[in-house]
């Protein structure tokens, strides 16, 4: 089965909708189907990766007018050079927005949510309002609708009485090794740093973790901050600002691949305070590597961690110190978690298993 994937920015950045789409196109490559990933890129260029295609569109236009201009260019190259697709998937409402070209030549077209973005408070009241507009918008016209939590699936049944399928997102389970030296380049050892890792950006509450983490006191123990946002350097001076407080609290920029994963498997507990989230996949990443999460008490937090999070109230400076002292002082008791954590990703959460469900999901589609 040929499958259009529309939407997203240049998969190698692989932020949230371009790991979906990367994992999803790879272990659907490796079980006999044939993916196609469009994407908006900094150049026009096809390649090849994982044995799928991938094509990039550059970049035209606003930011939004942008997705909905791709989303349109999209849509006509696939009709014209992969006739022989059936499925049409979107990410996210502006490449949707084109869905009804493909609708015309008798495709079948699925909507894919991947947060309620008009939620984040890096929006203005206006941006929110027109953002929510075309969601709802988007909702209206499409009949095939899939979303990354159960969250957004409820949301969706109770603002706008739309049915939609929950199909989460997933990561890899860790390997054995990793060949980095970022320990010893930021001068940590073995579970003496707390770790948030992830974009720097007002919703996941960075801020707020560092200014609880210099009130606590705590001693023999970091703070890691990893991640960066070209887009908002304000914050990220702002972050380094209140860092500069503390001799502890360390800013690596952003990480990937092996830096990445070792970060994750040998922090001391991983943090992720955040006011709003689609379902997050450090989160995942930090419980497949059997770590002590702090998350706040949020839904999409609840549904990765289940029963096994130390819970924290986001915005909350002094709950927030609470807990990591919390953590510092029970940390015996507490890893009976890691385990936990472990087998609630192996059971729900990894790509082989979501594969399989979105698999299911489009023979369904095509034959109804």
């Amino acid at each position: 089965m040929k499958i259009i994937f529309i939407g997203g920015r240049d998969i190698h950045q692989l932020g949230g909708i371009e790991n979906y789409m990367y994992n999803l196109a790879t272990y659907l490559k490796n079980k006999g189907h044939e993916p196609v990933v469009f994407c908006e890129s900094d150049r026009n260029q096809v390649e090849y990766v994982n044995g799928f295609k991938i094509v990039h569109n550059q970049s035209i236009g606003g930011r939004y007018l942008c997705k909905i201009l791709l989303g349109h260019k999209a849509t006509i190259q696939a009709l014209f050079k992969e006739r022989d697709a059936k499925i049409y998937h979107y990410n996210g409402w502006g490449p949707t927005m084109a869905a009804w070209l493909a609708a015309v030549f008798g495709k079948t077209i699925l909507y894919q949510s991947h947060g309620l973005e008009w939620k984040r408070t890096k929006y203005t009241s206006r941006q929110q309002l027109i953002m929510k507009f075309m969601e709802w918008l988007t909702l209206k016209l499409m009949k095939n609708i899939t979303a990354v939590s159960q969250e957004q699936t409820d949301f969706f049944l109770t603002e706008y009485g739309k049915q939609c399928v929950s199909i989460p997102t997933a990561v890899n389970l860790p390997a054995d090794a990793y060949e980095s030296n970022i320990l010893e380049k930021f001068n940590l050892e073995i579970e003496d740093y707390y770790l948030y890792l992830g974009r720097l950006v007002q919703d996941k509450n960075p801020d707020y973790l560092i200014k609880a983490f210099n009130k606590s006191g705590i001693e023999g123990k970091k703070l890691v901050i990893a991640g960066s946002n070209d887009a908002d350097l304000q914050y990220v001076k702002y972050l380094h600002e209140l860092g500069a407080q503390n001799p502890n609290v360390i800013f690596t920029g952003a990480v990937y691949g092996d830096d990445k994963e070792m970060l994750l498997s040998k922090c001391f507990a991983f943090c992720l305070p955040s006011t709003l989230e689609g379902l997050p996949i450090t989160l995942l990443e930090a419980m497949s590597h059997k770590r002590i999460c702090l998350a706040s008490d949020i839904p999409a937090n609840k549904e990765a961690l289940g029963d096994n999070g130390v819970w924290v109230k986001y915005e909350d400076v002094d709950d927030l110190c609470d807990k990591l002292l919390h953590i510092l002082k029970n940390h015996k008791d507490l890893e009976i978690q890691k385990e936990s954590n472990y087998k609630r990703v192996v059971d729900n959460f990894t790509w082989g298993r979501v594969s399989d469900l979105y698999i299911k999901y489009m023979k369904n589609l095509t034959d109804a």
